[in-house]
Parts: C-alpha cells; structure tokens; sequence
C-alpha cells in the first residue's frame, strides 16, 4: 500500500480520486469488450443465416419444373411429334435439311436431345425434318388451297437463300371456292435452277377482292412508286411538261373514286414535270406499253439499267394488262425496262 504519511492532503485527494477514475475506465472498458463479443456474434449468425437462406432458394430455383422423358419422335411426322412434345411440355426448334429417301418428306430425322433423356420441362428439342427430296421443278399447285400450299412451301423454302419465294397472293373472283389457287407463275415444271418468285392467283369466291384507294395528289414520282409497290390499284397516266411544276414531278390529277374499290381498277392519273434542259440531272416521264389483256393480273416489275450495266428494279406490281403507263424518275442516259412475267416487254432510253 502506498504511504500518503507528511503529504499534502489535497494531492492526497487527487491522487485517490485519479485512482478511481481509472479504476472505472477499466471497468467500463471491460464492458465494452463483452459487449462487442456479444454484438459481433449476433453479425456472424444473421451472416451464416442469410447465405443458408440464399442457398436453399438457388438450390430451389435450379430445381425448377418438374423433370420429364424425352420421347422418341425420330421416323414420325412432324405432326405426331409436336403432339407428344406438347404432351410432355417440351417444345421444338425445327431445322429443315434435304433427305435423298423418297417418300420421307416431313419426317423427323434425328432429335436432340436424344429419346430416354430426362430434361426440365419446357426445354427446347431440336428436330431435324426432312424436306424430301431436293425439288428442282416447280410443283403444280393449281386447284390446291392456298393455306396449304403456303404452309408447305413456307417449310421447304424457309432460308434466306431458298430458291423459291412465294410472293403475296393476288385474288380473283372465281367460281371455285374461296382460297382455291386458279392460277400460278411460273407454270408447273419450270425449272428451279436459279431463285424464282411464285405468284398465286387465288379464288375470292363470289366477291371481289376490295382495297382502300390512298391519297396520291401532289406525291412526286418516287413516292408515287412507293405507294404503287404496295397498292393492288392499275393506274393509267397520262403526262404533261409545265415550267412551274414542283421539282420532281408531282401527280397533279386523280379520277374521282369511292374510298374503297374492288382490286386492279383502273383510275385515271395525270403527272405533271418541268421541261428537261441541258441541266437537268433527272428526267421524270411516262413509259407507256401495249401488252395482251390477261384473264387475270400479272407479276410485271419496272427495272432501270446504267450504261455500265447495272440494273436496279424500281417497281414491281400486279396488272390485268392491255395498256401499262408506269412513271419514272431517272438520270440521263439510264434506260426503263417493263419486264411482264419476267419477259421484255418495252423500254425507253432517256435522253
């Protein structure tokens, strides 16, 4: 024990006081350190607990749907196997490949994964089916439906680089029944040694095809193509040279129709245009070609053709025939071909 004897007493009294005071830092010292023991515990098991939680729901998640046999479609029509897929809820990514068996065509060929795999339900299974045998000339479809056929070619003919397409129908009202094919081109037989567009002329049955007429007034010639592209109208032009006439040509006249009109009527059109000059750098005009009348309308396509040869197709459309009028827009010295099923059938060389 320390000895305070000769001391001053107030030095005493700090001195005893300092002692106390450490004595009670100490102490709350060693609360402190229990208690941090305490708190980091509580930090180390809500841890533990929250990875166990996140565990248990990823284990869960990964289990997912119900597990499910893949069944053993190879050798059945494509019909049979998307009936047992479904069946199983499994669903198909289909590829199309040529097959040299006869006979085979929309045949499954190979599947994977394999028949027997237990898979998640859902899963896609990639089936092989067969096209047949490579088709080299065209089928003849006539007489056939159109859905149909479209559904089959659509199969066959799927790739980007296919031979064949299959251009959006053209109706007619016909005796046969609605969505009976009346007519094709290229005929039957024709050889697919290069890409080919096939056009359909399809019954309407009793009624005629209606299509709404859209405003064209003061559209210029390129945009007269555009609508024209996508309108199964027949417009007759006729052309006339004014030095005022907005630059481009504008269509300054069109016939009186009802809003809506059966398909392929023909509607009186007049295109206006400023006179050519040695300045010009594009002429607008008319190219106007006789053709026979077709009991049904046509592919026709309007191609443009460089002096270095290049040919680009600026139009293409469907037309009953006799008289064509088509408008274009090109440079000088460029020629405007009319090609009606894919035959020559007028051109004009602009000068």
């Amino acid at each position: 024990m320390e000895i305070f004897e000769g001391k001053d007493l107030n030095g005493i009294k700090e001195k005893v006081k300092d002692k106390f005071n450490s004595l009670d830092t100490k102490e709350r010292l060693e609360t402190l350190k229990k208690g941090g023991k305490s708190v980091f515990f509580v930090y180390v098991i809500a841890l533990i607990l929250m990875v166990v939680s996140c565990l248990i729901v990823f284990f869960l998640s990964v289990q997912g749907e119900e597990q499910v046999m893949v069944p053993n479609v190879q050798g059945k029509s494509l019909t049979a196997a998307l009936l047992e897929l479904q069946e199983r809820e499994l669903y198909p990514k289909i590829q199309m490949h040529y097959s040299e068996m006869p006979g085979d065509k929309g045949t499954i060929l190979s599947q994977s994964p394999r028949a027997g795999s237990i898979v998640k339900a859902y899963r896609r299974i990639d089936l092989t089916v067969s096209r047949g045998e490579m088709i080299t000339v065209l089928d003849d479809y006539v007489g056939k439906n159109i859905d149909e056929v479209r559904g089959t070619l659509d199969l066959l003919f799927s790739e980007e680089d296919s031979v064949l397409k299959v251009s959006a129908p053209v109706y007619k009202k016909d005796s046969a029944k609605a969505g009976t094919i009346i007519a094709q081109y290229p005929p039957a037989e024709t050889e697919l040694y290069e890409p080919v567009k096939l056009q359909f002329v399809v019954s309407s049955g009793d009624k005629n095809e209606v299509v709404e007429v859209p405003e064209i007034k003061n559209m210029t010639v390129k945009q007269l193509l555009a609508v024209m592209n996508e309108t199964k109208l027949v417009y007759d032009f006729t052309f006339k040279q004014d030095a005022s006439a907005a630059e481009g040509g504008a269509i300054t006249s069109v016939a009186k129709t009802e809003r809506s009109v059966d398909a392929f009527t023909r509607i009186d059109v007049e295109l206006t245009a400023r006179p050519s000059t040695a300045e010009s750098e594009s002429i607008q005009g008319i190219l106007e070609v006789e053709v026979p009348e077709y009991p049904y309308p046509v592919p026709m396509r309007v191609d443009v053709q460089t002096l270095d040869g290049l040919s680009t197709t600026i139009l293409s459309f469907n037309h009953p025939g006799k008289k064509v009028t088509v408008p274009y827009d090109v440079k000088k010295e460029n020629t405007v071909v009319l090609y009606v099923m894919g035959e020559e059938k007028g051109k004009v060389t602009i000068q």
